[in-house]
């Protein structure tokens, strides 16, 4: 199936792989719907809890539930408050991403008495469908941070750990590589030394051709394409500039700059598994900048300014700042090189709300990366409501950022009236930690175990399913995801084992993947003939690539080449996998 001959999704009579509720009302309307209908996945939604609590008076809901206690289905009830339209937008939000990818892509929705409230919530919902497409990750991805992470630790690394710090109303500044650079850096160039600078990414080329050296660089990308953007600049052109790096990234990197400290995410197995799990720090993804405000936060600092974080563009031609990687200022070769591939890459572009009035183009990864910084002030200004995040881009709109024109920053800085001093050095030593090189190392044979473990029981349900059609791979994908989504101790164990949790994340989002291309190829099936021949062929090539993974990821782990000498340190996700050959 391609994109030309695709028509739809064909739903077998009845069959319903999700469906979303909106409104519990008396209750009559769901116990009509589960008897008439087959539905895998139910969300029951409503922003009232009295209504939903007469309906306990109304209708069995016994009965209703007892409908997806069978094998591969399951109800789920999202009862919000009216009063608070950002909590039940992400209450909901919340539980929809819980059944990727039958959500978004197979998604029903039912409005009881066209209850409008809810159905923006819905829609608000559903326009961060690109963030979900954005955060779906695979296992080529976790397997080149897993190893890079290996490589990092083996002669032991220094990190931070997220602890408190005391509080200072000195202004930090983030900088990222958005269009609005070309303008704004003038303004930074002017209160440089009245502000702590923080470089994110590609953001740092920037500064570096403006002539203004930032306090400290910190990366979150673990690719290959980080170490040659830093390489470009020359040797030796960063060795004065302190570096706080992901443990995920690529080894080679750290030789580039001076003192490098690294942290780790605490949405992320990687520190339990490593026995610090209480390290990570929250909301660091899917962007440097958003790593940057994340630890910037937990550092102590309260007056932040984002520059560079525009998150949109005027002109498709034109998605960075100039100076960048990506800017047509950049003239080196790799600069040059880089520039034509990012052009050639076909991107949806949409629009959304500019800082000033009207709109601007935006596209997934940047929107995702919007949303999550959000989502992220949203969290924070709950814990700390003296939180000053001011917005010095010239792009999309930031909820719970302020707006500052190119004339105001200076005036911004000033109304810090901070006494403080910039202790950032001193602050980070203060969350310094060591950890031990063998570390990864010791821990790898149980991880190695338990993929082999977790690749089995995935096998044995993929072979023992009945799939006569739709409504068969519909319940098996829905197992599938469950056993995928819900780690659970194992036969004997009273928890979840972190090499377990490892496991998870390295398999979790190649099995969804395979989980969605079965349903979504299948349902597009309109010929049953064709459907029939293209599960059986689904299953046959799952089962294959089950078995054979177990293997792959033991070969690439348990190799104790050094950086310099395995090809993995010189690869990532875009690129074509090292020492193919030997994987087939």
């Amino acid at each position: 199936m391609t994109q030309d001959n695709f028509q739809g999704y064909f739903r077998d009579g009845n069959f319903i792989p999700c469906l979303v509720i909106l409104g519990c009302g008396l209750g009559y309307h769901i116990e009509t719907l589960v008897e008439r209908a087959n539905i895998l996945s139910a969300f029951v939604v409503e922003r009232e809890p009295e209504k939903f609590a007469l309906s306990l008076f109304t209708v069995d809901w016994a009965r209703i539930c007892s409908r997806f206690q069978r094998r591969g289905y399951s109800i789920n009830f999202v009862i919000g408050f009216e009063s608070q339209t950002s909590s039940m937008e992400e209450l909901l939000g919340r539980h929809l991403k819980s059944v990727v990818p039958i959500y978004p892509f197979l998604t029903m929705y039912y409005n009881h008495l066209a209850d409008v409230d809810l159905a923006k919530t819905a829609l608000k919902v559903a326009s961060d469908v690109a963030t979900v497409v954005a955060h779906w990750s695979d296992y080529d991805d976790q397997l080149v941070r897993l190893k890079n992470t290996e490589l990092n630790t083996r002669n032991g690394l220094r990190y931070i750990r997220n602890s408190v710090c005391p509080t200072t109303r000195y202004p930090l500044v983030i900088v990222g590589s958005g269009p609005s650079m070309d303008q704004r850096v003038h303004s930074l160039k002017e209160c440089r030394d009245q502000v702590v600078v923080i470089s994110a990414g590609t953001g740092l080329r920037v500064l570096m051709a403006a002539g203004v050296k930032p306090d400290l660089h910190l990366e979150l990308d673990p690719g290959y394409f980080v170490y040659e953007a830093h390489s470009d600049l020359g040797q030796g052109a960063l060795k004065d500039i302190p570096l706080l790096t992901i443990n995920e990234v690529n080894p080679l990197v750290p030789g580039l700059f001076g003192k490098t400290r690294f942290y780790f995410k605490s949405d992320n197995a990687m520190p339990a598994f490593l026995g610090i799990a209480d390290d990570g720090f929250a909301g660091c993804n899917p962007t440097c900048t958003n790593a940057a405000l994340a630890i910037g936060y937990s550092l102590g600092f309260r007056n932040i300014f984002l520059f560079g974080t525009d998150y949109g563009f005027e002109s498709t031609e034109k998605d960075h700042a100039s100076q960048s990687v990506y800017g047509k200022d950049a003239d080196s070769e790799f600069a040059r090189h880089t520039r034509q591939r990012a052009l050639a890459r076909k991107r949806s572009v949409f629009s959304v709300a500019k800082v000033n009035g009207g709109t601007i183009h935006t596209r997934n990864d940047y929107f995702s990366a919007k949303r999550s910084v959000e989502q992220l002030l949203l969290n924070l200004e709950r814990e700390c409501p003296d939180l000053r995040v001011y917005n010095c881009a010239d792009g999309a709109e930031i909820e719970g950022t302020s707006w500052l024109a190119e004339d105001q920053f200076k005036l911004g800085v000033q109304n810090c009236e901070s006494t403080d001093t910039n202790d950032l050095d001193r602050r980070l030593e203060s969350l310094e930690v060591e950890l031990d090189g063998c570390t990864v190392s010791r821990a790898l044979p149980a991880l190695v175990h338990e993929v082999e473990l977790q690749l089995t029981d995935l096998s044995v349900l993929v072979r023992k399913s009945s799939l006569g059609g739709v409504r068969d791979l519909g319940v098996l994908a829905n197992e599938l995801r469950l056993l995928m989504t819900n780690v659970s101790p194992r036969k004997g164990q009273l928890t979840v084992t972190p090499a377990q949790l490892m496991a998870n994340q390295l398999l979790q989002g190649a099995v969804l993947r395979l989980v969605h291309v079965g349903l979504s190829h299948a349902m597009g099936c309109k010929d049953s003939r064709e459907k029939v021949e293209y599960l059986k062929n689904w299953r046959q090539k799952v089962l294959d690539m089950l078995a054979r993974w177990p293997q792959h990821f033991a070969r690439v782990m348990l190799d104790t080449r050094s950086a310099g000498e395995t090809p993995w340190s010189r690869t990532g996700i875009n690129m074509p996998e090292p020492e193919l050959d030997q994987a087939r």
